[in-house]
């Protein structure tokens, strides 16, 4: 099993499933007119898992590298895609005729020979071009059939491309400095060629398809054969590149390769004083004075690096600054010119005076036809309306005046209410209060009565002291009777 048929077979959903895959691998495009949906379904599964794998950088091209944008049909792709069991599959024709009519695959040479955008209403890809061998086979142009080879053809992979499109800008629409904006073929593919793949970079093809799209359809940036530049934030659209912005992106580059050239004379200094310390320990003076030599030219070759490295980064810096600055200045230059047409509106100083002196002028004749106006009219009784007003404050007070006094007869009436149910509530207690006293006072004395009974006769005292208590009479109530029981004393035998 090829890779491009592993990944289609692990990552489409669509593709799991023998009977699935069946009808995806059959001749369906005679279900454009018998079963829609079915059609509609195979045709956007294809296009989907196409898509998925040119961006894996799985879709088959010669050479070594893969394009990541742009798909190449023949038959090494319907090789790559053959299934063990069911073959090649017969509908690919048909898939891309479909999605170059829906523009979600262009023709690789109309898109990089469009004059205009392929976002606008108007463009069309040219069928006889490149399209006339799939309309042909998918039954579009003559008659319905297929052939069992697949012609030999290149379309750019629309949802990929802007993918990649977005994901740069947003990247760009965070750098500060305008002259970061300008970079080289190589400093771009650096940056941003890892955009749609993490692992794979993308091929020159998608290079300069990225760019014409990004340049002519998103109207993000002007380029030529060396040197790309973004818009600025405040420029409406891309500025044409000059000598100036090709010399800022051969500096970026000199400044990247002396950067790499430090980083490998450093790696070559560190192996030769490690060298230089194991020859030392085993003794070994000759290698150890060649290893040192070799340390030497290293360290004054990276001290050269590093000098240059700084005059260039000192220079890149000035450069910033520079173009900062010309920014700057045009930002206040066409502030200047906006203000100076703004006053020239208005008339200078001298027209805005005329203007303030016609504006008073008429405002003195509203004032003096609306004391005319008021002249002319019932003049208004001021007593009239002071006693009316009198009037109505009073009577306001009033009702605020009846509505305290009902609501202090209200609280009167509850507090006297309260105050009753209090002193209900002390006459019960009080009277509890007493008969609780009585009781005790009774006990008391019967028990003065057996002390002296038992001082006398016990067995005359337990015959009184029975008929005594069979005599009394109490009223039960919880906390007496736990009262009386607890002051029992218990008797002699």
């Amino acid at each position: 099993m090829s890779p491009l048929l592993d990944f289609v077979a692990q990552h489409e959903e669509a593709f799991k499933g023998y009977k699935r895959l069946s009808s995806l691998y059959s001749d369906f495009s005679s279900q454009r007119s018998t079963n829609p949906d079915g059609y509609n379904a195979n045709v956007k599964a294809w296009k989907k898992a196409l898509s998925d794998a040119a961006r894996a950088g799985l879709i088959p091209k010669q050479g070594d590298s893969r394009d990541l944008i742009n798909i190449r049909t023949g038959e090494e792709l319907a090789r790559a895609l053959q299934e063990p069991k069911l073959g090649r599959p017969t509908c690919l024709p048909v898939v891309f005729a479909d999605a170059v009519a829906k523009k979600e695959f262009v023709p690789l040479k109309d898109f990089l020979t469009s004059p205009t955008s392929i976002y606008k209403s108007s463009w069309i890809p040219s069928p006889w071009s490149i399209l006339q061998w799939g309309l042909r086979q998918a039954g579009v142009i003559g008659q319905p059939g297929f052939s069992n080879k697949l012609d030999i053809g290149d379309f750019v992979v629309l949802s990929n491309l802007e993918t990649a499109a977005t994901d740069i800008l947003e990247q760009i629409s965070s750098v500060p400095f305008t002259v970061d904006r300008i970079m080289s073929r190589a400093e771009f593919l650096k940056r941003h060629g890892k955009v749609l793949n993490p692992g794979t970079s993308i091929s020159s093809t998608d290079l300069d398809i990225l760019l014409i799209h990004l340049a002519r359809d998103k109207q993000a940036l002007s380029y030529t054969k060396d040197t790309i530049k973004f818009k600025t934030p405040t420029d409406n659209l891309p500025s044409p590149i000059t000598q100036d912005d090709t010399s800022i992106a051969v500096l970026r580059d000199q400044i990247a390769n002396i950067r790499a050239q430090i980083q490998s004379i450093t790696e070559k200094v560190s192996a030769a004083d490690a060298e230089v310390r194991d020859c030392i320990k085993q003794k070994q003076h000759t290698r150890a004075k060649a290893a040192l030599r070799l340390r030497k030219l290293a360290e004054s070759a990276l001290q050269h690096r590093t000098d240059v490295a700084l005059q260039l980064e000192g220079l890149y810096a000035h450069l910033e600054q520079a173009a900062d600055t010309v920014g700057v200045v045009a930002a206040m230059k066409a502030g200047g010119s906006a203000l100076k047409s703004l006053n020239r509106e208005v008339g200078g100083a001298e027209g805005v005076t005329e203007v303030v002196d016609a504006v008073r002028e008429e405002i003195a004749k509203t004032d003096e036809i609306t004391a005319i106006i008021n002249e002319s009219s019932q003049p208004v009784d001021e007593i009239e309306i002071d006693d009316e007003l009198e009037a109505l404050e009073n009577a306001e007070k009033e009702k605020k005046q009846r509505q305290e006094d009902a609501e202090k007869k209200k609280r009167e009436k509850e507090e006297a209410a309260k105050t009753a149910a209090r002193l209900q509530e002390l006459e019960r207690l009080e009277g509890e209060r007493k008969n609780t006293a009585q009781r005790e006072q009774q006990l008391e004395e019967h028990i003065q009565r057996l002390d002296q009974l038992t001082a006398d006769t016990p067995e005359l005292a337990n015959d009184n002291l029975n008929q005594s208590f069979s005599h009394m009479s109490f009223q039960e109530e919880s906390q007496s009777d736990a009262e009386e029981e607890a002051e029992r004393v218990p008797m002699a035998a």
